[in-house]
């Protein structure tokens, strides 16, 4: 058995300890002259409802430069008077699980914060409805749910006695991207329809 004291360890030549500190110092000076990666930071507005917090972001967005993704529920642009327009797959029509625009002024000016929204590069996507859990729709029962947000956006401004603003129409018809399952609720169904 060898001491502890007959134990040693070969010294590194001068050449390997230079490289070595190089190599541990190279990247750390190289790090300190470039630009920082840029952040993506992710904020969802989940059923952009709230006027106040429409105008409150935007503001935000056009100060820092930002830009957010609304999940937009369509009841929202439905006043209460005319909630009955709505039916989700095993409910009741006028039926919702987050309400109603409150009257038509309130839905038009929600209409316009989306239009400003669209217009400054934020990104408007689709959270259904009502607002319901619908794990266990079927690929026809999602269709149905798609298909009255889709009308709802498109009709929104007339339904609430306004005319649109120019290019609307080509926004409601292919400027949602995206969609965010109410509860984060997904199922069969919801995958079959999305994929279709």
């Amino acid at each position: 058995m060898l001491s502890p004291a007959l134990i040693t360890t070969p010294r590194p030549s001068r050449r390997f300890a230079t490289a070595l500190l190089l190599a541990c110092l190279l990247p750390a000076a190289a790090q300190a002259t470039e630009q920082p990666p840029e952040q993506l930071v992710l904020i969802s507005f989940d059923g952009a409802h709230d006027n106040a917090l429409w105008e409150r972001s935007l503001k935000l967005a056009d100060t820092s430069g930002a830009r957010f993704t609304y999940f937009l529920s369509c009841t929202f642009l439905i006043s209460k008077a005319a909630r009955h327009g709505y039916k989700a797959p095993g409910h009741s029509a006028g039926r919702s699980n987050v309400g109603f625009a409150q009257d038509s002024a309130e839905a038009l000016t929600r209409l316009g914060h989306i239009w400003a929204a669209h217009q400054a590069g934020n990104e408007i996507g689709s959270h259904g409805c009502g607002h319901f859990d619908g794990k266990d729709w079927s690929k026809s029962d999602w269709q149905a749910e798609f298909a009255q947000f889709d009308a709802a956006l498109a009709k929104g401004w007339s339904d609430n006695g306004a005319a649109p603003p120019a290019g609307w129409a080509a926004f409601a018809k292919s400027g949602i991207h995206g969609f965010r399952a109410p509860y984060l609720s997904t199922g069969d169904g919801l995958y079959a329809a999305l994929a279709s």
